[in-house]
This record gives C-alpha cells, sequence and structure tokens, in this order.
C-alpha cells in the first residue's frame, strides 16, 4: 500500500514539475520565425547580425530573410500586404513616403554610405580611370557599365540624381543624356548589388555601387568627389537640387544617404522583431556595420524617443 501511494506521489510530483517548468524547456527547443526584408546592400551585414543575435537568443530563430531593391521593400508591405517582421531600406524617406501612418509608425535613421563606381583590373582603362575622369572612360567606345533600376532601388535613382549633380558641378551640359545614352538597356538591374557579378565576371566594366558593397566584395572602385556621392552632409543643399520622378509618381530629390529601419504595425512576431531591431542598432550592430564597410550615424527617429517601442527607446539611450 505504501510504495503504491509512492508511485501515485512520484507521478504527480513528475507532472506537477512538468507544468510548472516548461516555459525554459520550450524556450531552448522552440523555434521563432522572423521575417525581414531589407535593401541588397544590407545583405551580408544583416546576415551577421542575425547570426549573432541568434546566438545570444539560443539559436532557435529562423530568419526568413530577403533582399529587394528599397522601393520594392516598401511596396511589398504596402501594396502585396505582405506580413514582415523588420523593414530596413537605403533610404530612409522610403518608410514615412510608402509605410507611416497605415503600416508603421515609427522609422529609425542609422547608417550611411557612398556612391562609388566599382571595377577590376580587367575592366577597360582600368589603369586610366580616377576621381576626374570617370565620366570620360565611361563615354569611350566599348566600355559597358550598369547601374540599378531607379524605379526599385534607391543606388539606381541616386545615380541618375548623381549624372544631374555631374553636368552641373563639372559645367558639362549634357552630360547627364550623354551618359544614359551610352548605357546599355541591359545593364540596368532591379537591384545593384546584382551587378558585382557581372563586373567580376568581365561582362560589366563598371557598375555604380555603395562602397560597402566594394568593401564587402573585395573590389576596386572610383572614390566619387564629396559633391556627388551622396556622402557628406555639408553638400545636402547641393544634393538637392537634382531630383528624379519615378514610374509610380513619387518624386525623390538628391540628399545625403541614410539607411532607416522599422517594424511594421502587423508584424508576426513583433516583440522578437523590436528585441533584433534594438539588438542591430547596440554597439555590437554598430561594429558588425563599420567592419562591412557602412558606418553608423547618430539615431534619429521621426517620432519623440518616448514614443518608441522600449526595445527600441533602449538604444537611444546608451
Amino acid at each position: 500500500m505504501k510504495k503504491a501511494v509512492f508511485k501515485v506521489l512520484l507521478v504527480a510530483t513528475v507532472l506537477i514539475a512538468v507544468s510548472v517548468f516548461p516555459s525554459g524547456c520550450a524556450k531552448r527547443s522552440a523555434e521563432q520565425t522572423l521575417v525581414v526584408f531589407h535593401a541588397g546592400s544590407l545583405t551580408k551585414p544583416m546576415r551577421e547580425v542575425e547570426a549573432a543575435f541568434n546566438a545570444e537568443n539560443g539559436g532557435n530563430i529562423i530568419f526568413r530573410d530577403e533582399s529587394f531593391g528599397s522601393v520594392k521593400v516598401v511596396k511589398e508591405i504596402s501594396e502585396l500586404h505582405r506580413q514582415v517582421d523588420v523593414a530596413a531600406t537605403a533610404d530612409y524617406k522610403l518608410i514615412p513616403q510608402y509605410l507611416i501612418p497605415n503600416y508603421a509608425k515609427w522609422v529609425v535613421r542609422f547608417a550611411t554610405n557612398k556612391l562609388v563606381i566599382v571595377y577590376t583590373d580587367k575592366s577597360k582603362y582600368a589603369n586610366e580611370i580616377n576621381s576626374d575622369n570617370w565620366y570620360e572612360i565611361l563615354l569611350k567606345k566599348g566600355v559597358e557599365f550598369g547601374f540599378s533600376d531607379p524605379n526599385s532601388d534607391p543606388c539606381g535613382y541616386r545615380t541618375r540624381l548623381m549624372f544631374m549633380l555631374a553636368e552641373k558641378f563639372y559645367n558639362k551640359p549634357g552630360l547627364a543624356d550623354a551618359l544614359l545614352k551610352n548605357v546599355d538597356p541591359n545593364n540596368i538591374k532591379p537591384k545593384a548589388v546584382e551587378l558585382v557579378a557581372n563586373v567580376q565576371s568581365g561582362e560589366l566594366d563598371y557598375a555604380f555601387e555603395y562602397k560597402s558593397v566594394a568593401v564587402q566584395n573585395n573590389l576596386k572602385y572610383v572614390s566619387l568627389p564629396d559633391q556627388l556621392n551622396f556622402g557628406n552632409p555639408q553638400y545636402a543643399s547641393f544634393y538637392e537640387e537634382a531630383h528624379f520622378t519615378m514610374k509610380d509618381g513619387k518624386t525623390v530629390y538628391g540628399a545625403p544617404i541614410i539607411y532607416g529601419i522599422t517594424v511594421p504595425s502587423n508584424a508576426p512576431n513583433k516583440e522578437l522583431a523590436e528585441r533584433f531591431v534594438g539588438f542591430l542598432l547596440s554597439e555590437k550592430g554598430k561594429e558588425i556595420f563599420e567592419k562591412n564597410g557602412q558606418e553608423f550615424v547618430p539615431l534619429k527617429a521621426n517620432v519623440p524617443v518616448k514614443e518608441l517601442p522600449p526595445l527600441i527607446r533602449s538604444a537611444f539611450e546608451r
């Protein structure tokens, strides 16, 4: 009789223990998913941030990571109504322009970049091109160059804007049109990072990219003057002299390159997404981005810091 009572008590104790302490075990074994849509130029640092965040959180997070031109990133959410946990764009202005207030409530500006021209030793006139004569080289017969679609990718519309500014900067009327006429339409890709393989293979001699993409892919690059690379806030008023209207009717003006990030209002895993963004904005995230050739800027939001989710707010308080 005592043995029977003991067995009953033992079973009851085990059941109570399982019912009281399942969460810790579940947290270690249960997988969570985060859907992250981001600019193509963010691919490498974003993957590294995801890996570091996963390592600090038990390794059970599955990232559904997709890269697009940034215009497509926001349109996937606003027009196709995709459910996304985190959205990061190469132009922070796209988030208020397309997502706020109906699809997101806030955006944080966090990183910068510069427009450059990438090439290899096999590119035509590789030994001659420099920051002063780049447009003369690109206009030479037989030179193949490309850039991304300005209707889907900020790197593309920044390239178009830069052509307009170059016309003024070098005092070369007609330069923008001449450059456009000299690019094969087949060399205009949906997102700039797609051009990297074309340059590496020799299919293209040159491509307009961000400096971080050049660094990450060990490509040679021509630095453009600060008045043209969109990387120096000192020339913001000059950048703004150029504008481009996309096929959807939205007009973009030249401005310093600043990346933006948000958690959409209908994010399926909002709490985890906010934790991830807070991690990305932390010193660890900054370190990963700078290692990949992309500098952080002082964090700034479109709303007062007190209105940000607590997990995002903490990044401003470090």
